[in-house]
């Protein structure tokens, strides 16, 4: 059964930058924005929520603003069309899993976090379950779900997706320089999370595809630079503006690295040369691709990743264009 459909960002309209043109969307959106509305509407009523920080608001208000907001519009779409290949129920964690990554990151309480939630993922770690509070039940039923889905195929991507989760809530706050953009991408690909998107890909494709595999580690390199610096570039007006007025302590962002490594006199021309910089990752995947397709030692599950890892680039494009915290209001369809 088909879990998605093409869509065409160019026939649309879109301003889509970017040469690779195949898109899609999961059938089940709707579901998606269900359960993370569900799991907001938990948040915000937590009473330990309440008391846990993250750039000035609690979680739990956090949580309320969201709701009060269209959060469809946001990142609640973020894995609609990053991973859109997943089954109903494979869709629904998914969603469950975007919540807890965009709630719980760079919390200022870490500690607390950590005790309260994350332990809870960690299979090594030990956390009371004598009395769970319906944020925690409701973490601890996901979990199930999801190994219990491992156990049935035969295969670790939902284990190997809980321990990227609880890898990336782990990352280290970024240096104060870079050196080069290999040294940049490094971090970034780290802070953005694409360990995770890899791993959210190969637990909707139901995949037993070894993720650190020579054979696509160039590949996969390749994917996560792009989505990292089309990303930053989608989103830098808005994060300097925030930088500008004090609202960040720093900015994590490619153009920003760009503009102070060639020592460009404008934003403007930082932009537009980190443009290139992502066009010229793009010619690099094909490279490879036709490298891959030469050498034919892929198997059909690789190749069927390889097509799937495609569309996390061309969802984070298309993502960047529609979503309101890139402006995305400009280009709704009436």
């Amino acid at each position: 059964m088909e879990h998605a459909i093409d869509i065409s960002p160019i026939r649309a309209g879109l301003p889509w930058a970017s040469g690779i043109l195949s898109c899609r969307q999961n059938n089940y959106w709707q579901l998606t924005i269900e359960a993370t509305r569900e799991f907001l509407a938990l948040f915000a009523a937590d009473e330990a929520s309440q008391e846990i920080f993250h750039s000035g608001y609690s979680i739990a208000e956090m949580a309320r603003k969201e709701l009060s907001t269209s959060v469809e519009e946001n990142w609640a779409k973020i894995p609609v069309y990053l991973h859109p290949e997943g089954e109903r129920q494979r869709t629904r964690l998914l969603a469950i899993a975007n919540v807890l990554i965009f709630l719980l990151d760079d919390s200022n309480q870490f500690k607390r976090v950590q005790e309260l939630f994350l332990n809870r993922m960690r299979t090594d770690s030990a956390c009371d379950n004598s009395s769970p509070s319906r944020v925690q039940a409701f973490i601890d039923q996901a979990l199930t779900d999801i190994r219990e889905l491992d156990h049935v195929s035969g295969n670790t991507a939902g284990q190997e997706l809980i321990d990227s989760m609880v890898r990336f809530f782990s990352h280290p706050p970024p240096p104060e320089n870079y050196s080069n953009m290999e040294e940049f991408l490094s971090y970034r690909n780290e802070d953005a999370g694409l360990p995770y998107a890899l791993c959210c890909t190969k637990f909707t494709l139901n995949s037993s595809v070894d993720l650190n595999s020579p054979k696509l580690s160039r590949f996969l390199q390749l994917i996560k630079d792009h989505v990292s610096v089309a990303n930053d570039v989608g989103s830098w007006e808005k994060e300097k503006q925030a930088y500008d007025k004090g609202q960040v302590l720093y900015i994590i962002n490619a153009v920003h690295v760009v503009k102070n490594l060639f020592r460009l006199s404008t934003d403007r021309a930082a932009v537009r040369l980190t443009q290139s910089f992502q066009l010229q990752i793009e010619t690099e995947i094909d490279d490879e691709i036709q490298r891959l397709i030469a050498e034919d030692t892929l198997t059909a599950e690789e190749w069927r990743f390889v097509d799937a890892a495609l569309h996390i680039l061309t969802g984070n494009v298309f993502i960047s264009i529609v979503m309101a915290r890139y402006g995305g209001e400009t280009f709704r369809l009436k």
